[in-house]
């Protein structure tokens, strides 16, 4: 009997005629047919993955169980706790190195002709390796790769790495330092050992590359310390007679120190040997009070009489340039790159010097300034910050001066009532500290990216007296305090995590 093939069109007739028998076009399988060994095949992987049929659907029965027929996995929005975080999560290092877990601090330090401040993590009988490592995190900080509990990559972490290789910037990661709060805490005075600096605390320097501060003041002694905020040491001090110390800085490379007084001669301390070094000014340089070294290293600009600004080489200490400006200079600041040289005078102008030029090439009007005392520009080059003696801060676009002559403030800051004394931008530029000698506590720290003062500090229960100077270490952990009875105060910032 012949086979005809189905046909929609013509249905009905199809129907009429039961005796045909009929073809359907079916996809034939491209799967293999289901014996026993696939089956067994089939049950093995279920097992593997579910547990098997039966304890799968236990597992259902349970979970729905213990949910309810109403429960919603709904997030809270608060931060789960990583703490239950199983050990597989938790990396190993890479390699050990069964060597150094058998010396000693005692055994290095003789080996190498070293001394260190006796007790706690300098102990002789403590692992050497403990030793460097704690170092490391003090100055570095713990970096994210080298965290053995980092957490494994989440969906879209994968996503990311995919758009960073398509070409797409990935998003700073940094937290940014949130306003009116901060978060602190006072630690030991950094110069708890010591206290001889004074009366009055002229200068402190953080070393730009070691946890080492440096305080000076009146009694001419100036005192290196190991920054830990726990016990402070004590490394060295060195004293000069009738040489009250008034301004002391690194240089750049940090292995000499440089001490100037009223005097017409300065030292300069080699750290690396110990020794101090008498160096007479050159002619028309009376004193040594107020200088800052230039970024690049090569340059000593210090202010002198009738508005001179005196330009020595940092090696040789040698005259090399003289700058002029209208009115008496109180305060100077190089940018980062140290091309330009910024001087604050008694008349609220500030001058601009290009110092490849060695000339004049702006000037402009500090707004409602009557007499200049301070000046600071933030290590990103985006702001300058000028104090006065009426307690006065402006904080300028780095742009708008540059371009103005009479450039309206960011932000114009009143909070103190009297002349400032001393000024400040943290290396991450973003606080603004700031302080008045003539008023006990008279310190704020204002947030650049809010345009606030942070409302805790300082709180009611500080007594930092009459502050004469402050400084931020370099990773901003630190920020200090020296005020008029020779005290250098410490106080660790939470939100920074390296020194």
């Amino acid at each position: 009997m012949p086979k005809v093939k189905q046909n929609k069109k013509r249905k009905h007739d199809v129907e009429a005629r039961e005796d045909v028998e009929y073809e359907i076009d079916v996809p034939k399988s491209k799967f293999r047919p289901f014996d026993e060994k696939a089956q067994a095949e089939e049950e093995h992987l279920s097992h593997i993955l579910f547990g098997g049929s039966t304890s799968f659907l236990q597992c259902l029965e349970e979970a729905e169980q213990e949910a309810g027929p109403s429960h919603s996995n709904i997030d809270s929005g608060v931060g789960e706790d990583d703490s239950n975080d199983s050990d597989e999560n938790i990396r190993k290092p890479a390699w050990t190195d069964e060597d150094d877990d058998g010396i000693e601090v005692g055994q290095a330090l003789d080996a190498q002709g070293r001394r260190l401040p006796s007790g706690g993590i300098n102990s002789r009988s403590n692992q050497y390796s403990n030793l460097l490592k704690q170092k490391f995190q003090a100055v570095v900080g713990t970096p994210k790769w080298a965290s053995l509990n980092k957490r494994k990559h989440s969906e879209s972490d994968s996503d990311e790495e995919i758009l960073q290789s398509c070409g797409f910037l990935k998003k700073g990661s940094k937290d940014l330092l949130p306003p009116n709060l901060l978060e602190f805490k006072k630690v030991k005075d950094l110069n708890c050992e010591t206290y001889s600096e004074g009366p009055y605390i002229n200068s402190i320097e953080f070393h730009p590359s070691y946890s080492v501060a440096l305080a000076a003041g009146n009694s001419g002694i100036a005192s290196l310390f190991a920054v830990d905020g726990k016990r402070n040491n004590k490394l060295h001090s060195v004293a000069f007679e009738r040489y009250p110390i008034i301004c002391a800085k690194f240089t750049k490379n940090g292995e000499e120190a440089l001490l100037g007084s009223r005097k017409s001669h300065i030292f300069s301390y080699d750290l690396l040997a110990g020794k101090s070094l008498k160096i007479k000014l050159p002619q028309g340089l009376t004193q040594f009070k107020n200088f800052i070294v230039s970024p690049n290293n090569q340059c000593i600009a210090a202010t002198g009489k009738w508005g001179e600004v005196h330009l020595l080489s940092s090696g040789s200490k040698e005259q090399i340039g003289l700058l002029k400006q209208d009115s008496e200079v109180s305060a100077l600041a190089y940018n980062p790159t140290g091309n330009l040289l910024f001087g604050h005078g008694d008349t609220g102008e500030v001058t601009v010097w290009d110092m490849n030029m060695r000339r004049v090439i702006h000037k402009f009007t500090d707004e409602g300034c009557l007499q200049g005392t301070t000046l600071a520009i933030s290590s990103s080059n985006q702001y300058l910050a000028a104090g006065s003696a009426q307690g006065v801060v402006n904080l300028y676009n780095m742009e708008d001066v540059l371009q103005s002559n009479i450039p309206k403030p960011r932000k114009t800051i009143m909070n103190l009532t009297t002349s400032v004394k001393d000024l400040k931008f943290n290396p991450s530029s973003e606080i603004l500290a700031f302080a008045s000698t003539e008023i006990q506590n008279a310190v704020k720290l204002f947030h650049i990216g809010s345009g606030t003062v942070f409302n805790n500090f300082p709180n009611f229960q500080t007594k930092m007296g009459h502050i004469n100077v402050l400084n931020f270490s370099p990773g901003s952990g630190y920020i200090s305090f020296g005020n008029r009875k020779s005290t250098v105060s410490l106080y660790r910032l939470k939100h920074f995590q390296n020194y």
